[in-house]
């Protein structure tokens, strides 16, 4: 994966960002696409609305599908043929307040799935808490 900066405007740029599924220019906009309650398939994302990237949920995948998206890849079990990124889980720790996959497992989780770009788990501070335990969230992230 690689990212070239095209053009700069004060604090603005615009960039190309190749991965192994293909070239986007940015800014852009990546559609979330819930793996477990499609009310829109990626596959329309892609050929009605014309995005050449989503996001979607490797916790989510792991727990609800386990290794089917590993079978033939991530693009192949969504039906889309662009870059797909995966958000980590993070915000099922605030919602559930724990999950059951440590940061280690979900990045293997996401290279063996095929994700063209990944996220790390981290722990999520919340909001109205303590210092002490934003203090411990952001020692646990960077831990």
């Amino acid at each position: 994966m690689s990212f070239e900066v095209k053009d700069r405007d004060l604090l603005g740029r615009i960039g190309k960002l190749r991965t192994k599924s293909g070239t986007v220019e940015t800014p852009l906009l990546f559609p979330v696409v819930n793996p477990s309650l499609q009310i829109i398939s990626p596959r329309e994302i892609r050929e009605r609305f014309g995005f050449e990237t989503l996001i979607t949920n490797a916790y989510i995948l792991k727990k609800r599908f386990q290794d089917k998206p590993a079978e033939n890849g991530v693009h192949r079990f969504l039906e889309f043929d662009g870059i797909i990124m995966t958000d980590s889980g993070a915000y099922q720790i605030l919602v559930y307040g724990d999950i059951e996959v440590t940061p280690e497992e979900i990045v293997e989780y996401q290279e063996r799935i095929g994700v063209d770009i990944g996220t790390i788990l981290d722990w999520p501070t919340g909001w109205k808490v303590s210092r002490s335990h934003a203090e411990k969230t952001v020692e646990e992230t960077l831990n």
